[in-house]
């Protein structure tokens, strides 16, 4: 091999090793991306129902990051989802380093809040007809929405345990609940709270619920309520 022919293989040698470490890094650097993306989006699904939540309570959360800062923000201003999504994605684009970690602060309403929605999840019925008119019979908001046998939650911990829960269609509960209709839709039903004794107070006699009013409604309130309505006062 002459000296020219070395030369030609010298510069085939390093134009390839040059392309192949352009390629490395191609695949190096939409791997690295890809696992981003990946970390943010497993993130956002254990993250959401705490964030949803606090918006739904209406509580402060507290946010803090891997360098140990934290500081409080409020849903005064705007939905804590949006905060929380820009955060993902500023992550996700590489301007910030890491996921921030995000925690209810609990104020004076929650345990009042977490008594009320036990006994709604306890005692309200829903039923009514379907759409070929048979009728649906008195159901727990449970039995409607495919969640399992409701047990009463005692703190703000085993609550979003709860709503970090899997439906039978595979849907968290706390999305299932967000609108509570006839036997696991957003249609109305006649919805009662069963009071345990024979009777029932009747909330809707066509209607639906949301999730916050399992929270900050009682079976007083209902009755309240309907007062209202049924005297016009």
């Amino acid at each position: 091999m002459n000296v020219v022919e070395k030369n030609k293989l010298k510069i085939i040698l390093v134009i390839t090793s040059i392309l192949a470490l352009m390629f490395i890094a191609i695949v190096g650097i939409e791997y690295f991306n890809e696992r981003r993306r990946n970390k943010a989006l497993k993130y956002y699904n254990e993250i959401s129902t705490v964030v949803i939540l606090a918006d739904t309570l209406g509580m402060d959360l507290e946010c803090s990051d891997d360098a140990g800062k934290s500081w409080v923000i409020t849903n005064q201003n705007e939905d804590f989802t949006g905060i929380v999504s820009r955060d993902i994605d500023d992550y996700i684009s590489g301007k910030k380093k890491s996921l921030y970690n995000y925690k209810i602060i609990e104020n004076e309403n929650m345990q009042k809040y977490i008594d009320n929605f036990n006994d709604n999840m306890k005692h309200i019925r829903i039923s009514g007809e379907n759409g070929a008119e048979n009728p649906i019979p008195p159901k727990t908001i449970s039995e409607g929405e495919g969640m399992e046998k409701f047990e009463e939650i005692k703190n703000l911990e085993e609550l979003i345990a709860y709503m970090h829960k899997l439906t039978k269609n595979g849907e968290y509960y706390l999305y299932a609940l967000s609108v509570i209709g006839l036997d696991g839709s957003g249609l109305n039903g006649r919805i009662t709270f069963d009071m345990g004794d024979g009777t029932e107070n009747v909330i809707h006699e066509s209607g639906t619920i949301g999730i916050r009013e399992l929270f900050t409604m009682t079976y007083r309130t209902y009755e309240y309520e309907r007062g209202i309505k049924v005297g016009g006062k």
